[in-house]
């Protein structure tokens, strides 16, 4: 499942487009400015919804996730071309997982696949946060990990260049792209309203993604799965010298 860390790197299509706008007057700032705003917005946020993909060898795989800087985190998973949807909920140190029957078998070895899948019946599997079955996925829950892993690192001043206008999901947006060497990004910052990044596509270290942000410092949601809709993770493991 490491690959899940790299997923939460991205998500959207870019919908370019011209806006008239009162302005936050962020577009009339130098590109730097205007990338490090977009950065601090994001290194900032207490909470926030993210939509992302990101492209490797094996496939896309494309994350939508509400998440806060206390843990907790409701989204899901999906596996394109190969199929397969992972529902997570995390609240505190409980966390949910249900994987369906696609992302069971394109993701777990045939054998401990299935009979995961036979034992879920349709439920929730259910853990603690430092549970070894569920420690990786309760990383990524964290909007902190999500700051830290995937925001650039500040581009060199003349590495910065303004773009045009865009409009991101209904929001008037300004671009600037940042290069160095291979990596680049994109940002697309909010010019109406607070100055919020809004997206960010682009290639570092070599993993291609896109990433869309909204619903800054909103509450993440609550509701969790009722306890007749979940299996406890220990069920869930085969005894020693069991194949």
């Amino acid at each position: 499942m490491s690959r899940l860390a790299v997923v939460v790197v991205a998500a959207g299509t870019l919908l370019v487009g011209t806006a008239a706008s009162d302005g936050n007057g962020i577009e009339a700032e130098p590109a730097h400015v205007i990338a490090e705003t977009a950065r601090q917005s994001l290194l900032t946020a207490r909470s926030l919804h993210w939509q992302g993909q990101t492209k490797d060898a094996s496939g896309t795989y494309v994350v939508d996730f509400r998440l806060d800087r206390d843990g907790n985190c409701a989204g899901t998973v999906e596996v394109v071309p190969k199929g397969g949807r992972l529902e997570i909920i995390k609240r505190g140190q409980d966390v949910w997982m249900k994987p369906d029957a696609t992302f069971m078998k394109v993701q777990v070895p045939e054998e401990s696949g299935r009979a995961t899948t036979e034992a879920l019946r349709g439920r929730w599997m259910h853990g603690r946060a430092d549970d070894s079955s569920l420690r990786e996925f309760s990383a990524a829950c964290n909007v902190s990990h999500l700051q830290r892993s995937y925001m650039p690192e500040p581009f060199a001043r003349d590495d910065v260049k303004k773009g045009g206008k865009s409009v991101v999901k209904g929001t008037p947006a300004i671009a600037v792209t940042g290069r160095s060497g291979a990596d680049w990004a994109t940002f697309y910052v909010a010019t109406e309203g607070k100055p919020y990044l809004l997206r960010i596509e682009g290639q570092i270290g070599g993993v291609q993604g896109e990433a869309d942000f909204s619903e800054y410092d909103e509450p993440v949601p609550s509701k969790t799965p009722p306890p007749a809709d979940t299996l406890d993770v220990s069920e869930l493991r085969q005894p020693e010298g069991t194949a």
